[in-house]
């Protein structure tokens, strides 16, 4: 049988009778060798699982299976608008108050229309020719908005 001994000074504010005996039964874990040879299997194995939707993983980020067809570009957790008393709705949000959905490998909306996203310039102090990169915008958007269902993500009014 090993003995180990941890010596290790907590803050104050901790439980450090608990924190101790966690400590000392992970590393006995660990240090204890499997006598009967068997090879030791996790008991709970964590998924990851939305309370409405499975998750897909792509390039470290999980976004829901339903969503899966997302542009790379944009991110769920995204904020889209801003309302008052600081609330964010985010994009994944505004899909389901879209009820968008994945069709042939595009987003699409309640009425079949592909979803697009749109960024408008945001800035703090404009440059001069702001009013001509505005109408630019302006005129990109109307079209978009003439063949998709367009989001248009809101400037943040911290920088405004």
């Amino acid at each position: 049988m090993i003995t180990v001994g941890v010596m290790v000074k907590w803050p104050s504010k901790m439980n450090t009778n608990s924190i101790t005996l966690k400590l000392v039964l992970s590393v006995i874990v660990f240090l204890v060798p499997n006598a009967s040879g068997a090879r030791l299997e996790p008991i709970y194995q964590p998924t990851i699982k939305s309370a409405s939707t499975t998750l897909v993983e792509d390039n470290n980020s999980a976004r829901p299976a339903k969503f899966a067809c997302l542009s790379k570009e944009v991110r769920l957790d995204e904020t889209v608008s801003y309302g008052k008393g600081n609330r964010r709705v985010t994009v994944e949000q505004k899909l389901v108050e879209m009820k968008a959905r994945c069709r042939n490998g595009k987003l699409v909306d309640l009425k079949n229309r592909e979803i697009r996203f749109f960024r408008p310039s945001c800035w703090g102090n404009p440059p001069p020719d702001y009013l001509e990169i505005q109408k630019r915008e302006n005129e990109e958007l109307a079209k978009l908005k003439r063949r998709y269902a367009v989001v248009v993500f809101a400037c943040n009014p911290m920088i405004q």
